[in-house]
């Protein structure tokens, strides 16, 4: 590794970490706010908070936060983000509402929970498929008729524009976006790092963009199969299961389904454990090894 004398980083160009401004009003729900905040962070993305004025914010009346920002010297952001908890007040601040239109740098929205309110209200989602928290569904489809409002998805995700079911569904978006912009692998070891128990491709993608397009493709899921054994005689068989659509990994007489991240990694159930498989140079399949096993499980 070559060293570099700190009189010399000048030369070196600044690498621009992706920006997200979470907006925050009293009485956000905590756990809209902190769980994709925490997949923001660790995906490396610079975060910071905003709200009307520096006043701190009462987060369900138990956590104290101090904004970062308020409207009048708030950054342009790449991702606006919007919470739920009390949303129905700030969707209806009209010096909110125009802040948001004056914003020209925002590349993705995204919202959690009844968050989708301020979104609809700003006219983000005119014309675009929305979801919310259950309980607010109707109110954004009778509010706001030209939302299409879908229901029953942990997300929905219009190409530039993302929203989320209610509370815990936020983490779920955020890991869906770190994975649109940064690739599964990202997503995945952000996921196992925060030990959630992630489930790619559970909500509604973009077409366009979409990260998940080899995760149900039986061709390439197939070229895994195969019982695979490590020297110390531990086990395991490769299956892909059509009706499932997925490769599931067989120990001890049990299934566990695994996801496809890239072609030499995937990630187990409840994100418990990556998978990664190691070629010849024929770029055969030869075997794997996990996060799990501090061994090699040669390919039978």
């Amino acid at each position: 590794m070559k060293l570099i004398k700190k009189s010399e980083l000048k030369n070196y160009p600044k690498v621009k970490r992706t920006k997200v401004g979470l907006y925050l009003q009293s009485g956000v729900e905590i756990l809209d706010l902190a769980g994709p905040m925490e997949v923001f962070a660790y995906a490396g993305y610079e975060v910071v908070t905003i709200s009307k004025t520096k006043e701190p914010i009462y987060a369900q009346g138990i956590l104290t936060v101090i904004p970062d920002y308020d409207l009048s010297d708030a950054p342009e952001v790449d991702i606006l983000v919007f919470f739920g908890g009390n949303a129905m007040l700030p969707s209806k601040d009209q010096e909110l509402i125009d802040w948001i239109k004056s914003l020209k740098e925002t590349k993705y929205h995204f919202s959690v929970c009844s968050g989708a309110l301020i979104l609809a209200a700003s006219g983000v989602l005119d014309g675009k498929q929305a979801t919310t928290f259950r309980y607010t569904l109707d109110i954004l489809e009778k509010e706001y008729p030209k939302v299409e409002v879908i229901r029953g998805a942990r997300y929905v995700d219009n190409g530039k524009v993302v929203t989320t079911a209610g509370v815990s569904a936020g983490i779920d978006g955020a890991l869906h976006m770190v994975a649109k912009l940064e690739g599964l692998e990202t997503a995945a070891e952000t996921a196992f790092y925060m030990e959630y128990d992630w489930i790619p491709n559970k909500g509604i993608a973009y077409k366009e963009d979409n990260p998940y397009i080899h995760m149900k493709d039986t061709a390439t899921l197939k070229k895994y199969e195969g019982d695979y054994i490590s020297d110390s005689g531990k086990t395991f068989t490769l299956k892909f299961i059509g009706k499932n659509e997925e490769l599931f990994l067989e120990k001890d007489k049990k299934q566990y389904p695994i996801f496809y991240i890239n072609k030499n990694k995937f990630l187990t159930s409840h994100a418990s454990h990556l998978i990664t498989f190691k070629r010849d140079k024929n770029n055969q399949i030869i075997g794997f090894e996990t996060t799990e096993y501090k061994e090699i499980f040669n390919k039978q």
